[in-house]
């Protein structure tokens, strides 16, 4: 099966990542020529782009200009210079929180291996999180990784604390605004379309997500049942019992 092959250094090697100059412990950032920039924000308005909208309109000109007036109620695209500012400025973050302050724990280091594969469309990532929230109450729900981090990225999205949660600081806790969430101790749940994917509870074949991408039909069940090989199973002492869910991209013809 061609999946059992994937190995992380593989599509690592793939995925474009930008570079810093590290010598021990200090981060150097390196100054970027305006052109690197501008292919930057391009990548970053990427992002947003869907594959329907490719196939009606190929000219990527075109595409960007249409990113800010396609995107969804309450999501603010970056103008190029406040994406500047965030990510060249001489303070600026770093675009990957992989590249920078990464906590020594299961999960956060699984997830640093894979946010670069998620942000450059190669593989795509669900993570499901069973742990306590901030006032004590049992919560579980399905995390798109992908849309999570961008929505962190992207300025006055509610989202995930990515930065902190990296760095070690906060605890990964699914909310609501998650693609499945359950609230234990009133058995509320929540279910939620994602830029990604479409969530199909079937009474047959259990929960179920349709990534849109390629049409790939993810079974919750059978990929713990047949212990598939893009299933992995982590207890963090912080963040708790955690399940990723990896799914190889396929691109349509």
């Amino acid at each position: 099966m061609e999946e059992q092959g994937l190995h992380f250094s593989d599509l690592q090697g793939k995925a474009a990542g930008s570079k810093i100059l590290r010598t021990g412990k200090q981060v150097v950032k390196i100054t970027v020529p305006e052109g690197k920039q501008s292919t930057a924000y391009d990548n970053y308005l990427n992002s947003f782009i869907k594959l329907e909208d490719r196939r009606y309109l190929p000219n990527d000109t075109v595409i960007h200009q249409l990113v800010p007036l396609r995107t969804k109620v309450g999501t603010v695209v970056m103008t190029p210079d406040q994406f500047n500012e965030v990510h060249f400025s001489p303070l600026g973050t770093f675009f990957y929180f992989s590249e920078h302050n990464v906590a020594n724990d299961p999960l956060t280091t699984a997830l640093a291996e894979r946010e670069k594969l998620n942000a450059t469309k190669t593989l795509s990532t669900i993570i499901f999180v069973s742990t306590r929230d901030s006032k004590g109450f049992s919560v579980s729900g399905y995390i798109d990784l992908e849309q999570s981090l961008r929505s962190f990225k992207t300025a006055g999205v509610k989202s995930h604390p990515w930065a902190d949660i990296f760095a070690g600081r906060r605890r990964l806790e699914p909310n609501n605004q998650d693609l499945s969430f359950i609230t234990w101790g009133n058995g509320r749940v929540f279910y939620n379309e994602s830029d990604n994917y479409k969530v199909i509870p079937d009474a047959v074949k259990g929960l179920c997500f349709l990534y849109k991408g390629d049409g790939s039909l993810l079974m919750i069940e059978k990929f713990i049942t047949d212990e598939h090989p893009l299933c992995t199973f982590i207890e963090s002492p912080k963040h708790g019992s955690v399940v990723i869910y990896d799914h190889r991209i396929r691109r349509k013809m």
